[in-house]
C-alpha cells in the first residue's frame, strides 16, 4: 500500500504539461522562429537525475474553450517544441512522456523537455516556453520572449485537491494509471505577458487548461 501511495505521489508531481511539427507554417515576421531549446545545466551531486518512474505514455493538455476563442480571434498560432506537438486549431499540446524523454531531479522537481511557441502574427511577437518542471506549485519553465531569455518563470498553477485523488485513476484501455482531470490556472506572469504581447485579457487564475495523462506499464 505505501508503493501504491508513494507512485500516486510521485504521479501528482510528474504527469504532465505543458515540437516536432507546428499547427500551421510559421509566417513571415522580424523575429527569426525559435528552433531549438537550450539545454540545461546538467543536474549536481545533491540533485542527481532519477528515471522517470513509467517507461512510456502521454498526456493532452487541452486549452479551455475560451483561450482558445480569444487565440483564434487575435490570430494567435499554437506551434510545438519537439517532442511536444501542437494539436491543430490551437485546442491544446501533446505530449510523449516516459523514461526517454523525462527525469525527476530531486531539487527542481518532474522535468519534460520541449514545449510551446505562441506566435501572434498581428504584431510578429514570439513567447516561447520550453524546459518545464512541475512543482508543488506549479509548472515552472524557460520562457524566450522574441528571442531574448527571460530566465525561469511560473507559467501555470493548479490546486493540489483538485487532482490528487485523481492520480491513480487505472487506465485499463491504455495499460496504465494517469488522472484524467488535472485543471491548470494562468499565472500572475502569464496573463501580464499574454496581455502585454498580444492583447489578450486572460487574468491571473483564469482556467488555461486540462491535462490528461496516462503512463503506461504495459508494453
Amino acid at each position: 500500500m505505501r508503493v501504491l501511495v508513494r507512485l500516486a505521489q510521485t504521479l501528482a508531481l510528474g504527469s504532465a504539461l505543458f515540437l516536432a511539427a507546428p499547427a500551421s507554417p510559421a509566417a513571415a515576421g522580424p523575429f527569426p522562429p525559435i528552433t531549438k531549446a537550450p539545454s540545461i545545466d546538467p543536474p549536481t551531486a545533491e540533485c542527481f537525475r532519477l528515471p522517470y518512474f513509467g517507461p512510456k505514455g502521454h498526456a493532452d493538455f487541452d486549452f479551455g474553450d475560451e483561450i482558445v476563442r480569444l487565440m483564434n480571434e487575435r490570430g494567435v498560432r499554437v506551434e510545438g517544441i519537439a517532442p511536444m506537438q501542437a494539436k491543430p486549431g490551437n485546442k491544446g499540446i501533446y505530449m510523449p512522456i516516459g523514461w526517454k524523454q523525462d527525469h525527476i531531479d530531486p531539487c527542481n522537481g518532474v522535468y519534460y523537455p520541449g514545449g510551446f511557441t505562441l506566435v501572434d502574427d498581428t504584431s510578429g511577437h514570439r513567447a516561447a516556453v520550453h524546459d518545464i518542471y512541475l512543482r508543488p506549485d506549479g509548472a515552472y519553465a524557460q520562457v524566450e520572449i522574441d528571442g531574448q531569455g527571460q530566465g525561469e518563470q511560473l507559467v501555470a498553477t493548479y490546486k493540489l485537491h483538485e487532482f490528487a485523488w485523481n492520480v491513480p485513476t487505472p487506465r485499463p484501455l491504455e495499460g496504465g494509471i494517469g488522472p484524467k482531470y488535472w485543471p491548470f490556472y494562468a499565472s500572475a506572469y502569464l496573463s501580464e505577458k499574454l496581455r502585454e504581447l498580444t492583447g489578450i485579457q486572460l487574468n491571473e487564475g483564469d482556467y488555461l487548461a486540462n491535462l490528461d495523462a496516462v503512463v503506461q506499464y504495459v508494453p
